[in-house]
């Protein structure tokens, strides 16, 4: 008991106990002061339903940036959405202050709400498929995961390493382009042939395997048929309390479509992994480290090629699509652009990493088409502990939403906000300003920040540095938003024209 006492005061009159106390004493009162979780105002809604029917029409889907730019307008940078049920309201958030609240009190293991309809199906239904469910689980099932994971995927040199490998998929890509090439020199369907790019990029990265969706494999287009209906379902799901979620007709075409998913992924995954064990095949690929490191028999191998491969579709190949449709639509940066890869490459040369490292101009492009035109549409946690958000109480369990789709327009952070400027994001140049970090997170923030993120930003260098090393590109037609309907997409058809230089 003695003892006990002893440690009690050493822990009281230590420095770091004493401001881990204050500041805890400190949050509690402005808590106590700051207004009710309540009084944050909301739109007008339904009995019963309260706004579910606004959050998810499919109107307001498609138009997410529209819609919630107008219940900004009306209700002010901090609102909620009312969902049915208790405690199950969305609360939205704006300043990038509240930002850097939100994720500095996410602890060691922040909680992505988003993930939870994927977690809870691979932990159910198809929990004889996925023996883990990777990371797109929670707690410490998740941490674990990522630290398996993370050396290998988080490695500054882990993605340079595939420079010449993704130039090989970046001279078929230039293939399907030509193929698809009118008289005129017009190629339909951008879009489509991104996202098979997008797929064979995580092929040859993650199980050294091309899957020949630029080729026109039927197997592949059913892959990327399949995870945009899972992708449209998950973020429409994200919304729906799981109470009612579970009992919509339509979940059960989504565990099939996820079961689709597996099946096509695993396939490849487990013929790479088996011809590795005969020859080796999957050395210095990312799939290949984590065999080495995590064993033959482990789960993680897989999962984790399985996950690249459903994340990594949409995400980089509509990404990849909004830069083309930007550098087309803004024939003076595209020709700055150019410039600097004769500068720097050459008009036949081959990119290397040390010519990567000097290439300031693409990847300012590549931050500024994502400012402009994000796939994804912001970031979301579950609190784990009370905290104050624009001067209200956010009770420990809140969902929020924290917006990326807003403020990208707003001229306090970003000057001339509707031109694509890339220089903005070049220091030395006239139009770069310093802004809040949290202004702007791409990848997101943290420890569950973007694990490919490396990778995602390796495959758009590389496809934009070949194009227009060889093509110059146009756009004439009517200007392209982004479709919020599931990953952000063009809200219509992109053709483009492509006039070898």
């Amino acid at each position: 008991m003695l003892v006990r006492n002893r440690r009690t005061l050493t822990e009281m009159i230590s420095p770091t106990g004493f401001a881990q106390r204050l500041q805890s004493t400190q949050a509690g009162v402005e808590y106590e002061k700051a207004k009710p979780f309540e009084e944050i105002p909301s739109p007008k809604g339904v009995p019963v339903l309260k706004n579910l029917l606004d959050i998810t029409s499919t109107k307001n889907r498609r138009e997410f940036t529209q819609f919630h730019k107008s219940l900004v307008k009306k209700l002010g940078q901090t609102y909620r959405i009312r969902m049915p049920g208790k405690n199950n309201d969305l609360l939205f958030i704006n300043r990038p202050d509240d930002t850097r609240t939100l994720l500095s009190l996410d602890g060691q293991m922040p909680i992505i709400q988003g993930f939870e309809p994927i977690e809870r199906l691979r932990q159910g239904p198809l929990k004889d498929e996925y023996k883990i469910p990777g990371l797109m689980s929670q707690g410490e099932e998740w941490l674990e995961f990522r630290r398996a994971v993370q050396q290998d995927m988080m490695r500054p040199d882990s993605a340079l390493y595939y420079i010449d490998d993704m130039s090989e998929v970046m001279d078929q890509v230039i293939e399907r382009l030509e193929s698809k090439k009118s008289q005129d020199n017009v190629v339909e369907g951008i879009t489509r042939v991104m996202q098979e790019f997008a797929l064979e990029s995580v092929g040859v990265m993650f199980i050294g395997t091309k899957l020949g969706l630029l080729q026109g494999s039927e197997e592949g287009k059913k892959l990327i048929a399949t995870v945009e209906k899972i992708m449209e379902y998950t973020i429409y799901a994200i919304a729906i309390p799981n109470f009612i979620l579970k009992h919509m007709p339509s979940y059960k075409a989504y565990i099939e479509d996820n079961r689709t998913m597996f099946k096509i992924s695993k396939k490849h995954i487990q013929n790479a992994i088996d011809k590795h064990e005969q020859d080796g095949s999957l050395e210095g690929t990312i799939v290949g480290r984590l065999v080495e490191r995590c064993g033959k028999d482990s789960n993680v191998p897989v999962v984790m090629a399985l996950d690249a491969m459903f994340a990594g579709i949409d995400t980089t190949g509509n990404t990849s699509a909004f830069l083309l449709y930007h550098l087309a639509s803004n024939p003076d940066k595209q020709e700055k652009l150019y410039k600097e890869i004769l500068q720097i490459v050459g008009k036949d040369g081959k990119m290397t990493k040390n010519k990567l490292t000097e290439m300031r101009y693409l990847k300012a492009c590549q931050m500024e088409s994502q400012r402009m035109l994000p796939v994804i549409l912001g970031l979301g946690r579950k609190t784990k502990v009370d905290m104050v958000l624009d001067g209200y109480q956010v009770p420990k369990g809140t969902f929020v939403i924290r917006h990326g789709t807003i403020i990208k327009d707003d001229e306090s952070y970003f000057n001339d906000a509707e031109h694509f400027i890339p220089e903005r994001w070049i220091r030395g140049s006239p139009e770069f300003k310093k802004i809040d970090a949290h202004a702007f997170l791409p990848f997101s923030h943290g420890p569950r920040s973007c694990v490919g993120q490396r990778f995602a930003r390796i495959e758009l260098y590389m496809l934009v540095f070949k194009i227009i090393q060889k093509y110059k590109l146009e756009y004439d037609g009517p200007p392209i938003t982004v479709d919020y309907t599931a990953v952000g997409k063009p809200d219509k058809p992109l053709n483009l024209i492509m006039k070898r230089r």
